[in-house]
């Protein structure tokens, strides 16, 4: 079914509701991105937001969640502790939540007390002083990759070259995965991420195979002690358990390695469609961190979370949500909202610094990961300004297959021709 089909449906999910007149139908998820432009919400997010900027809607998987569209509303359902992050409770909205539900509980997925406990213990690895020290890392693995992409024929795709071998690069950097077994450890990441278009045997054993690893990964550790945080964490905290352990990669691996992806390869096809933007960070490398966050905040590739289901009756925006009742804040419209962001749809390198966006998340389950994110962006940045001031797409832009149904926005490919000069 296309996005535009989808925009234009409503559902009852009251499975005996036209039984019953007046019962209301309720609006479908609003999915996909306006023609022309794949970056923007659904228009339908625009109009429930100046209708009701906080709407029950209708999920794909024909249950029901409350959906927040305005930035102050977003921000105070991230804060607010009537709300569980808890994917298992009853009512969670959790159709295509990545890794499903069976995954080990993370600090993403746990509520106070047991979420500041799991936070604490890395917590003091991820401050940007301490994160700060792997730029250098950063660097060179960047180099590394345009030296590759570079070696390789014209066009190539940024997205399984470039994009993605990055932040997988410094997620095992940070974890201590050998070297040698870096193809193995990403290509069964890359498999599970893709859960949206693989069958789901192949996915299966993607996930036992990645498990299998993490666990010989984590009894290496235990062994030959190497200072990386995996080590770290077995070491300052004995008392974690094998399956607290892998629970920690797989939150690195599904909100560090994907998101940071995505977001590259949609910072080098806005570079290609806006070449000003590369010009001036050209120009002025010191607006480099600038932009790095004002593309955070527009392209916003998280598409429908954070997701909450409500503990206790909450009054919000003059609406009563219930105890079981799920509630998606969503980031993509909050950080395209005009009463928040003046023309949302311009990329504005003059913007003030508040509000700020919340691709990164607020409250106490802001993204432990920002800083890392953050230097990798500026890193990815300055590499592509400056060696590819030619870059160009291979094919139309329209041809280009976006990940518009999926949990997070990107590419599922992105052929560039370099242009780079002969000789170069």
């Amino acid at each position: 079914m296309s996005p535009e089909v989808v925009e234009q449906m409503t559902v009852d999910v009251n499975s005996d509701a036209s039984d019953r007149p007046g019962v209301p139908e309720l609006p479908e998820l609003p999915q996909g991105a306006p023609a022309g432009c794949p970056f923007a919400p659904p228009e339908a997010v625009t109009k429930l937001r100046e209708e009701s900027p906080l709407a029950q809607v209708a999920l794909p998987d024909g249950t029901s969640a409350w959906l927040a569209t305005s930035y102050e509303l977003v921000r105070e359902i991230l804060t607010l502790p009537g709300f569980s992050v808890n994917p298992k409770a009853p009512g969670f909205p959790r159709w295509n939540l990545p890794g499903g539900t069976d995954l080990p509980l993370s600090m993403t997925h746990a509520d106070p007390p047991e979420h500041p406990r799991l936070r604490g213990m890395v917590a003091a690895e991820f401050t940007p002083k301490r994160i700060a020290r792997m730029r250098p890392d950063i660097e060179r693995i960047t180099r590394e990759r345009c030296e590759a992409i570079e070696a390789l024929p014209q066009p190539v795709d940024l997205v399984k070259e470039f994009s993605t071998p990055i932040p997988a690069t410094a997620i095992s950097l940070l974890l201590g995965v050998p070297a040698d077994e870096l193809d193995f450890f990403e290509r069964n990441v890359r498999i599970v991420l893709a859960h949206d278009e693989l069958e789901s045997e192949e996915r299966d054993h993607a996930k036992l195979e990645l498990l299998q690893y993490v666990l010989k990964l984590i009894e290496l550790k235990r062994t030959e002690p190497d200072g990386n945080l995996l080590s770290m964490m077995i070491s300052d905290h004995p008392e974690l358990s094998d399956i607290e352990l892998v629970s920690f990669v797989a939150l690195l691996l599904f909100a560090g390695f994907s998101t940071t992806a995505h977001q590259i390869e949609l910072t080098a096809l806005t570079l290609i469609e806006r070449p000003d933007l590369a010009e001036r960070a050209r120009k002025d490398p010191s607006v480099i961190p600038v932009l790095a966050e004002e593309l955070l905040r527009y392209h916003a590739i998280v598409r429908d979370s954070p997701r909450r289901v409500a503990v206790e009756d909450v009054e919000l925006g003059g609406v009563t949500i219930r105890a079981g009742e799920g509630v998606i804040a969503s980031v993509q419209a909050a950080n395209w909202d005009a009463a928040a962001f003046p023309d949302p749809d311009v990329i504005d390198l003059d913007r003030p610094r508040s509000p700020r966006h919340l691709a990164f998340g607020h409250g106490i389950h802001v993204c432990l990961g920002a800083a890392m994110a953050r230097i990798e962006l500026e890193v990815v940045l300055e590499h592509l300004v400056t060696r590819y001031p030619d870059m160009r797409l291979a094919i139309p832009q329209d041809q280009i297959q976006f990940r518009t149904t999926t949990h997070l926005h990107g590419c599922y490919s992105l052929p560039v021709d370099l242009g780079l000069k002969e000789g170069a």
